[in-house]
C-alpha cells in the first residue's frame, strides 16, 4: 500500500498511544495512510472488497477500534459466504399456481438468505426447526385450513410441546406464572406455549414465505394467490397483557445470592443503564469514555437487522464503579459472556430462590422504573438510556411505577401539606 507520509503517522501514533507504529499494515487485514492530513483506515477481508474510513490526525485510536470492528463484521460476511449455494429458483409456468414448492425449501431459503442478517438470530433459528419438524415435509398446496386448524389446536393445548423446544416438562416458572394467571395446570406431560410463542411462530412463517417469493421474484404471478392462503389469514391468538415484574433491592439482593461475581455485575450495570442483555454482551471496553462518562453502544455489523442505534449511554456512578471493579485497564468485550448464558444463569438462580416469575430482561424494565420514580428522569432522558424511539412502547412495557415508591418521594415535597387544607 502506498503511503505518503511516513513522519506523520509515526508521529500521530506516539502522541495517541505512546508506541511506535509503523505506517502501512497495522493489524492482520488493517491498513493505515495519511491522506490530505488525515488518517485512512483501510480493512482487507479477500475476497470481499475492502472498506476504509477517515479520521483526524490525532484520532488513531479511534480508527484503529473502527477497523477491528469492522474486520470482525467482514470476517462474519465471508463465513456467511461459504454457505452452500441457495436451491435454484422453481420453474412455475405462467398459468399454474406454486403449490408444489415443498415448505422446508421455503425454510432453507429464509436460514441462508435472511438469518445471517439479524443481530439476535437464535430465537428465529430454533423456531425455524419447529416449524420443519411441523410442516418441512408438506407442499404449499398441502399447507391448507384443516391442516393449519388442527396444528393450531394441538399446539395451543400443548400437544406439540413447550416454547421452542419439545421438553416434555413443565418448569417451575412455568408452573408459577400459569397459577398466577389463574390457569388450570395440565397434567406434566403436557405443557401450553403462550400466546406469544404461538403469535411468533406464525408470523415467523409468513415472513419466510414472502421472503421466498420475493427472492425467486414469484410476486408478480404468484403474489394473489399467496396473500390468500390461509397461512397469511389465520387468525392470531389474542396479544398478552405486557409483564409488570418488577425486582426490588430486597429480591434483587437475594437473587444475586445464587450468581458467580461476573453474572452478578452483569445484572447490576444492566439495572443502572437498561440496556437489552445483547447490548451488555456487545460493550468494549475500547468505548468507554471515563471522562465524558458515557459508553459507546455501537449498532451491529454490516447488515445485520437490530433494534439497537449506535448511541452514546450515560455511566452512573454505580454503573461506573461496576466496570472500574472489573478492570478499566482491560481490552476486548466487558463480559465476556453470551446472551444465552446469561439468562440460563439468571433463569436457574431465581428458581432456587423461588423467584419464578423473575427473567433478565425484567432488569431492563427495573432500570427504566427506577430512573423515573427516584431520579425523576423525563421520558425524554429516559429514552437516551434505553434507545427507545417509541415513547407509547416505553410507556406501555416498560415504565412500571409503584405507587408506594411515588408516594413516599411526594411525602418529602416541601408543599405536600399544602395539597388541600386539614379539616
Amino acid at each position: 500500500m502506498k503511503v505518503k507520509s511516513v513522519t506523520q503517522v509515526t508521529q500521530v501514533t506516539q502522541v495517541t498511544s505512546g508506541k511506535q507504529v509503523k505506517p502501512g499494515r497495522a493489524e492482520k487485514n488493517i491498513y493505515v495512510e495519511v491522506r490530505s492530513g488525515s488518517l485512512r483506515f483501510s480493512v482487507q477481508v479477500s475476497p470481499i472488497p475492502k472498506d476504509s474510513l477517515t479520521f483526524d490526525m490525532d484520532q488513531f485510536d479511534e480508527g484503529l477500534r473502527w477497523a477491528r470492528r469492522r474486520r470482525v463484521e467482514l470476517l462474519e460476511q465471508k463465513s456467511d459466504a461459504k454457505l452452500k449455494p441457495l436451491l435454484p429458483a422453481p420453474i412455475i409456468g405462467p398459468g399454474s399456481a406454486p403449490a408444489d414448492i415443498t415448505v422446508r425449501d421455503i425454510l432453507e431459503n429464509y436460514r441462508r438468505r435472511e438469518l445471517p442478517k439479524l443481530a439476535g438470530a437464535a430465537s428465529d433459528s430454533s423456531r425455524l426447526k419447529r416449524l420443519d419438524e411441523w410442516f418441512g415435509h408438506l407442499t404449499l398446496g398441502q399447507l391448507d385450513y384443516d391442516r393449519l386448524d388442527r396444528w393450531m389446536a394441538d399446539r395451543q393445548a400443548g400437544l406439540l410441546g413447550s416454547g421452542r423446544v419439545s421438553d416434555p416438562k413443565l418448569t417451575k416458572h412455568q408452573k408459577h406464572y400459569r397459577k398466577k394467571a389463574g390457569q388450570v395446570l395440565p397434567p406434566a406431560e403436557i405443557v401450553p406455549p403462550s400466546a406469544q410463542t404461538v403469535r411468533h411462530e406464525i408470523t415467523l412463517m409468513r415472513r419466510v414465505l414472502l421472503a421466498y417469493f420475493r427472492a425467486n421474484k414469484l410476486n408478480q404471478l404468484h403474489g394473489a394467490w399467496l396473500a390468500a392462503q390461509y397461512v397469511m389469514e389465520i387468525p392470531l391468538p389474542e396479544k398478552p397483557e405486557p409483564r409488570d415484574t418488577r425486582v426490588d433491592e430486597e429480591a434483587l439482593a437475594l437473587l444475586i445470592t445464587e450468581l458467580d461475581p461476573l453474572h452478578i455485575a452483569f445484572v447490576r450495570f444492566a439495572v443502572m443503564t437498561t440496556l437489552r442483555r445483547s447490548e451488555v454482551c456487545s460493550l468494549q471496553w475500547e468505548d468507554v469514555n471515563w471522562v465524558k462518562k458515557v459508553v459507546t453502544l455501537r449498532k451491529p455489523g454490516h447488515l445485520k437487522k437490530s433494534k439497537t442505534s449506535t448511541r452514546d449511554v450515560p455511566l452512573l456512578p454505580p454503573a461506573l464503579q461496576i466496570l472500574q471493579q472489573l478492570g478499566s485497564e482491560k481490552t476486548g468485550r466487558i463480559f465476556e459472556i453470551s446472551p444465552s448464558g446469561i439468562s440460563q444463569a439468571l433463569r436457574r438462580a431465581a428458581d432456587r430462590v423461588e423467584m419464578y416469575d423473575v427473567r433478565l430482561h425484567d432488569m431492563r424494565r427495573e432500570g427504566i422504573s427506577r430512573l423515573v420514580e427516584l431520579l425523576e428522569a423525563s421520558l425524554e432522558e429516559v429514552m437516551v438510556f434505553s434507545g427507545h424511539s417509541d415513547k407509547a412502547v416505553l410507556q406501555r412495557v416498560y415504565l412500571q411505577q409503584r405507587a408506594h415508591v411515588i408516594g413516599d418521594r411526594l411525602t418529602q415535597h416541601p408543599r405536600a401539606a399544602t395539597m388541600i387544607s386539614a379539616t
